[in-house]
């Protein structure tokens, strides 16, 4: 995490790799919670998908899809690149 915890509730994409977020940082957890309901961020999950009590798009399970998304051929690619 490069910035801090407040910091989320600034951003307009968020991708969250190999962690529940509820469980291991729920304060974390609820400003992500509030910057979606509130400023409509749009969060991508790699890894085990969890209840997490907000939307997000889960984009799979494995290295492959880290790799497909810096290579830009996952469909996620185009919001990570709208928004850079």
């Amino acid at each position: 995490m490069n910035t801090r915890v407040r910091g989320v509730e600034d951003a307009d994409l968020l991708l969250l790799i190999g962690t529940n977020p509820k469980i291991e940082s729920p304060v974390f957890n609820a400003r992500i919670r509030k910057a979606v309901v509130k400023n409509n961020l749009q969060v991508g999950m790699v890894g085990t998908p969890y209840d997490l009590a907000y939307e997000y798009d889960h984009l799979g399970t494995s290295p492959k899809t880290l790799i497909d998304l810096l290579d830009g051929k996952h469909p996620f690619s185009a919001k990570i690149a709208n928004v850079l």
